[in-house]
């Protein structure tokens, strides 16, 4: 990965080469969206928004076709890395992610429409059979009386998985451009990030009551977590850092999120939430020089 992000930096045209040669294959376009970023970040918003425009070429063919991840993830990263580069503020970037997310569902409902109508009647049916089969009519008719926001919450969900790339992109352009440039950079501005508290209680507001201020807001539900889950993310690396303990606790903490997602993520959502108000690194900092 280093060697490609050297061979990116040599030149322009190496950048803009490598960005369209990987925006040509929908399953690594996110390296064209890290290229895209990491030109963003190191040269500026100029020199990168010239690259992207040439990376948009195969990724419009793509959605000509009905694959819409790659024009997707190379404007939502490269306006993420336009924050960035902007700000220097990580608390910012995460923040552009929510109305990112936004536009991406509310884009998706434009442009296919037919592939969310197909996964919440997917939903739908799985609902219906894990009903049981005797008086059953009224929930299944409640079920078809919520299937607008079933529709909404598979668009958020859409956008969720494009925007959780989008940020994991940047993360690694971030992490080349500290590698050439500025070693171990990134590993010390990562583990430093941290929402403040009136951020973090309105996106816990956002996702947990999204829905009940108004079913289009369902979108939000899983969009406004994602600043709260990397926030939850940096403070364990920052914790374990500061601990210096082993890697294995930051390994077993991955390998909750993958086997048991539907447990680890809230609570490292909520986790975040409490770092934001008791700022637990620097009282581990305290401790540590006390």
């Amino acid at each position: 990965m280093r060697k490609l992000a050297e061979l990116a930096m040599k030149g322009p045209k190496q950048a803009l080469f490598l960005a369209v040669l990987f925006a040509c294959i929908p399953m690594v376009s996110w390296l064209s969206a890290a290229i895209v970023s990491l030109v963003v970040l190191r040269r500026g918003v100029d020199h990168g928004l010239k690259v992207l425009m040439w990376a948009l070429l195969p990724a419009i063919a793509w959605a000509a076709f009905g694959q819409f991840s790659v024009i997707i993830g190379l404007v939502a990263t490269t306006l993420l890395a336009c924050v960035l580069r902007q700000t220097t503020s990580w608390q910012s970037t995460l923040l552009a992610v929510v109305p990112a997310g936004a536009t991406i569902a509310f884009g998706m409902y434009q442009f296919a429409p037919e592939t969310i109508e197909f996964m919440a009647n997917a939903v739908v049916g799985l609902l219906k059979e894990s009903l049981p089969q005797a008086g059953n009519e009224t929930l299944v008719n409640k079920l078809e009386a919520v299937r607008p926001i079933m529709e909404y919450g598979v668009a958020g969900a859409m956008a969720w998985v494009h925007s959780s790339f989008s940020v994991l992109s940047l993360m690694l352009a971030r992490s080349w451009q500290a590698g050439l440039y500025n070693p171990g950079g990134f590993g010390d501005e990562f583990r430093q990030v941290r929402l403040s508290p009136g951020v973090a209680m309105t996106l816990l507001a956002l996702t947990l009551m999204g829905s009940a201020i108004s079913p289009v807001l369902t979108v939000l539900l899983p969009i406004a977590s994602l600043p709260l889950f990397f926030s939850g993310m940096a403070m364990m690396h920052g914790l374990v850092k500061m601990g210096r303990m082993s890697s294995f606790w930051l390994i077993g903490i991955y390998v909750l999120l993958i086997v048991l997602t539907q447990l680890a993520y809230p609570v490292m959502v909520l986790t975040a939430c409490l770092d934001s108000l008791f700022d637990f690194r620097k009282r581990a900092s305290i401790k540590a020089q006390g």
